[in-house]
C-alpha cells in the first residue's frame, strides 16, 4: 500500500507531501487544474521514462520519494532477498530527474538501473490511464486477462518455458544436421590440422625455452671466456677473493679472543667466504654446460623456426597451439560422434514437446474452466453498472500447426450491446463510455487475482453520467472494500462522494508564478467541492443540498 509520496518540482508543483490512506481516495479539481501531474510524479517513481518536459521551470533537480508498506506475503520481499537489498515492512523508492536530462533511481536508498526500479514500480502499482480501456480491444491482452483471473499466470510463464526449450532443442537438431552435411569435408581439413600439430607437438612455454637457450648457444665461446675469467679472479690462485677472505677471516678469528668487536667481523667475513665458495661452485657448473655446438644451434633454429610459422599459419601466439590442438580434437570426436549425438538430440526434442504438450494441455483445461467462471461474473458486475443487456464472452479458438508459446488456443472477449445483436470483438461493437465500464468491471472480478494492492484510475468515469456515474463511483468503492487501496481521478460528483478520502487539486497564479497545490478537504470543504462539481462556477444552495445529499447517500 502506498504510504507516501513526494513531490519536488514536477511541472508545476514546487513541493507536496502527500500522506495516503487505505480505502478509496478521490482526486477532483477543474479542467487543468493538473491533476494529471500527480499520475506522472508517481509513474517516474516507478520507473517509467522521464520526460525532460516534467521539471519544472528554472529548477535544476526534480525528485519523487515514496514509501509503500509491504504486507508479510508481498512478493517484493523474495524479490528484494533475491537482490541482497533490505527487506523491511516499509518499502522506500527514489527517482532523481535533472535538467542536464540524467535520471537516478533508487530501491531502499540503494542505486539501481531504472528497469529494475519498474520491476518493483510493476508489483506495487496498477495503473489505468484514460485510455488505458483501449486495451481490451487489443486481442493480446486478452490471453493475460484470462490466466489472471484463473490463477494461472505461473502456469502460461511455464508453457513459455517449456516452449522455448522445445525451440532450443529443435534449432539444435537443426543446426547439427546443417554441420553433418558439410561433416565429411570438414572432418578430413580437421585430420590434417590435428596430425600436423600432434606431429610438431607444440609444448606451452617451448618457444621462450628455447630462445633462451639459443641465446646461450650462439654465444657460448664468449660466455665460456668471461666464466673462466671470473672463476680465476675468485678462486684459482693465492690471490683469488676466496684465498684473500679465507685468509683474512682465520688472521680475526685468532684474536677475536681479545676483542668482542673483532668476533661480529670474524664471522661476517667467514660468511663471505663461503657465499663466494657457492658462487664458485655455481660457475663452474655453468662453464661445464658452455660447450659451443653448431649443430645442437642449427636444431634449435630448426625448431623455433617450425614453431613460429605454425604460430603464423594459424594466427595464434606459440602457447596457444596446444590449445587449439585440443578443441580441433574435441570437434573431430563430434564429427566422428554425429549419429549418436543426433539421437540424443531426437531424444531431448520429443521430451521437450512432451513436456509442452502436458503443461499446455494443463494450461488449455484452466482456461476453458475459467472463461465460464470470468464471463459470469463479468456480466453480474455489467449489470451493476447498468449494461443489464450487455452480454459478454470469452471465447477460446483451438490453434492448428506448430505449438505456440502462449498455449494451444487464442482468446477473444466478446460482446453484445444490445439484444438480439450477435457477439463480436469489443472493437466493432463498443463505445468509449462502455469499454470504460467494462474495463471497470474487469478490474472489479480481478481485483483478488492480483497480489497489486494499489489501484489508481484516471477519469474511468469519462463520458458516463448520472446514475451510471454513481454506480462507477459503487464500483470502486466496493473494490477498496476488498483490501485494496483505490485512487481515483473523476471529474464526476456522483464518483467523489463515494471517497473515504477527497484530495482538490488547484492551479494558483502568485505574481509570475503558477504552482499547482494538493489539498485534503474536510467535510466541509467537500460539501463546497461537490457542488462546484454540480454547479459549475456559480454555487447555489440547491447545489450545495444536493452536494450534502450526495455525501449521505454514498455513507
Amino acid at each position: 500500500m502506498l504510504q507516501r509520496l513526494q513531490i519536488d518540482n514536477i511541472a508545476l508543483i514546487i513541493r507536496q507531501e502527500l500522506q495516503l490512506q487505505p480505502g478509496l481516495t478521490v482526486i477532483t479539481g477543474e479542467t487543468g487544474a493538473g491533476k494529471s501531474m500527480i499520475l506522472d510524479a508517481l509513474n517516474l517513481v516507478l520507473g517509467e521514462r522521464a520526460d525532460s518536459g516534467l521539471l519544472r521551470q528554472g529548477s535544476e533537480q526534480a525528485t519523487v520519494q515514496s514509501t509503500f508498506y509491504l504486507a508479510s506475503d508481498h512478493p517484493l520481499h523474495q524479490w528484494l532477498q533475491e537482490r541482497e537489498m533490505p527487506a523491511e515492512e516499509e518499502l522506500f523508492l527514489r527517482r532523481v530527474i535533472t535538467s542536464g536530462g540524467r535520471s537516478r533511481a533508487f530501491v531502499n536508498e540503494v542505486a539501481v538501473p531504472l528497469n529494475v526500479l519498474k520491476q518493483a514500480g510493476d508489483l506495487l502499482v496498477d495503473i489505468h490511464g484514460q485510455h488505458d480501456h483501449q486495451s481490451l480491444l487489443d486481442s493480446h491482452s486478452h490471453l493475460a486477462i484470462l490466466d489472471a483471473y484463473a490463477g494461472c499466470t505461473s502456469l502460461a510463464t511455464s508453457v513459455r518455458e517449456a516452449w522455448q526449450h522445445w525451440q532450443d532443442a529443435q534449432n539444435a537438431l537443426e543446426t547439427l544436421r546443417k554441420k553433418a552435411a558439410d561433416a565429411e569435408s570438414r572432418r578430413t581439413f580437421l585430420a590434417y590440422q590435428v596430425e600436423e600439430l600432434e606431429k610438431v607437438a607444440v609444448q606451452p612455454g617451448e618457444l621462450q625455452e628455447l630462445e633462451n637457450q639459443r641465446g646461450r648457444q650462439a654465444h657460448a665461446d664468449r660466455l665460456a671466456q668471461t666464466v673462466d675469467h671470473a672463476l680465476e679472479a675468485l678462486h684459482h690462485g693465492r690471490s683469488s677473493a676466496i684465498t684473500l677472505v679465507h685468509q683474512a677471516a682465520g688472521e680475526l678469528e685468532g684474536v677475536a679472543n681479545l676483542d668482542a668487536a673483532l668476533q661480529t667481523l670474524a664471522a661476517a667475513l667467514r660468511s663471505l667466504h663461503y657465499e663466494l665458495d657457492d658462487v664458485a661452485e655455481r660457475l663452474v657448473h655453468y662453464r661445464s654446460g658452455l660447450e659451443s655446438d653448431p649443430l645442437l644451434l642449427e636444431q634449435m633454429d630448426e625448431r623455433i623456426a617450425q614453431i613460429r610459422l605454425l604460430a603464423r599459419k594459424h594466427r595464434r601466439q606459440a602457447d596457444e597451439l596446444p590449445i587449439l590442438l585440443e578443441e580441433w580434437r574435441n570437434e573431430l570426436n563430434l564429427l566422428d560422434d554425429f549419429d549418436s549425438l543426433e539421437v540424443k538430440l531426437q531424444r531431448e526434442l520429443k521430451n521437450a514437446r512432451r513436456v509442452y504438450d502436458e503443461q499446455a494441455t494443463e494450461l488449455s483445461k484452466a482456461r476453458q474452466v475459467a472463461a465460464l467462471g470470468l464471463q459470469k461474473e463479468v456480466e453480474e458486475q455489467l449489470r451493476e453498472l447498468y449494461m443489464a443487456n450487455t452480454r459478454f464472452a470469452v471465447s477460446l479458438t483451438p490453434l492448428t500447426g506448430e505449438p505456440r508459446a502462449s498455449g494451444m488456443e487464442g482468446v477473444a472477449l466478446l460482446v453484445s450491446a444490445n439484444p438480439g445483436e450477435p457477439l463480436k470483438p469489443m472493437r466493432q461493437v463498443a463505445s468509449g463510455g462502455e469499454l470504460s465500464r467494462i474495463m471497470l468491471a474487469l478490474r472489479s472480478v480481478l481485483a483478488d487475482a492480483a497480489p497489486i494492492a494499489t489501484l489508481i484510475f484516471d477519469e474511468v468515469d469519462a463520458g458516463v453520467g448520472g446514475r451510471v456515474a454513481d454506480a462507477i463511483g459503487a464500483k470502486l468503492a466496493r473494490i477498496a472494500q476488498q483490501g485494496k487501496q483505490v485512487i481515483a481521478i473523476t471529474h464526476l460528483p456522483q464518483v467523489a462522494a463515494r471517497g473515504a478520502h477527497h484530495w482538490r487539486v488547484e492551479k494558483q497564479v502568485n505574481g509570475q508564478q503558477t504552482q499547482v497545490t494538493i489539498s485534503v478537504l474536510n467535510q466541509e470543504e467537500r460539501v463546497e467541492e461537490l457542488a462546484r462539481m454540480l454547479a459549475g462556477e456559480t454555487i447555489t444552495r440547491p447545489a450545495r443540498e444536493q452536494a450534502e445529499e450526495l455525501l449521505r447517500m454514498a455513507r
